[in-house]
C-alpha cells in the first residue's frame, strides 16, 4: 500500500512530538543545526502525520523543530501524511526504520568530510588559510589547522584534537590506500588508519598486501605493518612477561609475597635445578 503524502509549511505550534522516542536530543547538536539553519535554510522536510484535530504529531526531525523553534521560526517544511492512513505501530515501524537507515559515517568517511570541509571553508574564507598573523612554514600550517579546526568543533560537535587527527590522517593515506580500504573493517576503525597514516605509501601497501593476502599473512594492521617494516612481530606471551617483570618492582611488598607464596613449590625447584639451593 502506497500511503499518501503531500510537502508543505506547517506551523511550528502545532506540532507534538510524541513521548518514548528513542533518538534523544542533545542540547550542543540542537544548538549547532539552529546555526547551520540560521544560514543555510532548512534542508531536509520533517516527516508528520496530520491529526483529526488539525494538529501535526512527529515521525521524523525533532530535532530540526528543537533548531527552529530555537531560532524563533514560525514554520518549518513537512511531508504530511493524514494520521488514518497509518496504524500507531506503522508509525513506530517508520521512525524506527528512518533513524536506523540513517547509516555513521566510517571513519575514512569522516576523516574525508572533514578535510574536505577544511578546503571548502578555506576557500570561502581565504584569511583563514592564510593564518591570522601570516606566519611561515609550520607556524602558518598550525593557524591554519587551529582556524579551520574551531569552526569545525561548533559545526559537528567533534572535539578539536579529533578533527586534526582525522585530518592528519586522511592526508596521510595514500589514494591507493583509501581505495583498498573501502568495504573493509579497515575503513571503520580509525586507529587502525591513523597507523597507516604515518606510514610512507608503499609500506602503506606492503602492509595491505600482507592483510588482504589469501590466506592473510598478517592478522591485523598493527601486526601487517611491523612485518612491511622487516621486523619480528612481538610475541604476546614474551610482551606480556616482560611487562609482568618491569611491574615486579612496583608491586608493594604484600603482594610480591603472596605471588611467591602462590607459586612457591615452582619457583624452589627452578632454583634447585639452578644450583641456586
Amino acid at each position: 500500500m502506497t500511503v499518501p503524502y503531500e510537502y508543505k509549511r506547517i506551523p511550528l505550534y502545532l506540532i507534538d512530538i510524541p513521548e518514548g522516542r528513542i533518538r534523544r536530543q542533545r542540547a550542543e547538536r540542537v544548538e549547532t543545526l539552529a546555526k547551520d539553519i540560521a544560514v543555510q535554510g532548512q534542508l531536509q522536510p520533517i516527516v508528520v502525520v496530520e491529526t483529526e484535530d488539525g494538529r501535526f504529531s512527529l515521525d521524523d526531525g525533532a530535532l530540526r523543530v528543537a533548531a527552529l523553534r530555537q531560532n524563533k521560526g514560525d514554520e518549518i517544511d513537512a511531508r504530511v501524511t493524514p494520521i488514518a492512513w497509518l496504524k500507531p505501530q506503522e508509525r513506530r515501524l517508520r521512525e524506527i526504520m528512518i533513524n536506523l537507515n540513517r547509516e555513521s559515517y566510517t571513519a575514512l568517511e569522516e576523516g574525508e568530510a572533514l578535510s574536505e570541509l577544511k578546503s571548502v571553508y578555506e576557500a570561502l574564507y581565504p584569511h583563514v588559510k592564510h593564518g591570522a598573523n601570516g606566519g611561515r612554514g609550520g607556524k602558518k600550517n598550525e593557524t591554519e589547522i587551529f582556524s579551520f579546526s574551531i569552526m569545525a568543533a561548533e559545526a559537528t560537535g567533534l572535539s578539536d584534537r579529533a578533527i586534526r587527527m582525522a585530518v592528519a590522517m586522511v592526508n596521510g593515506l595514500s589514494e591507493i590506500t583509501k581505495q583498498r580500504v573501502r568495504g573493509t573493517s579497515v575503513e571503520r576503525k580509525a586507529l587502525d588508519l591513523r597507523n597507516l597514516a604515518v606510514m610512507p605509501h608503499e609500506l602503506q601497501a606492503k602492509a595491505l598486501d600482507l592483510l588482504f593476502n589469501e590466506p592473510p599473512q598478517a592478522g591485523s594492521v598493527a601486526e601487517a605493518l611491523v612485518l612491511a617494516e622487516g621486523r619480528k612481530p612481538e610475541n604476546p606471551i614474551e610482551k606480556a612477561f616482560k611487562s609482568f617483570s618491569d611491574s615486579w618492582t612496583r608491586f608493594e611488598v604484600r603482594y610480591r609475597r603472596n605471588f611467591i607464596r602462590a607459586h612457591k613449590d615452582e619457583i624452589l625447584k627452578i632454583l634447585a635445578e639452578d644450583g641456586a639451593l
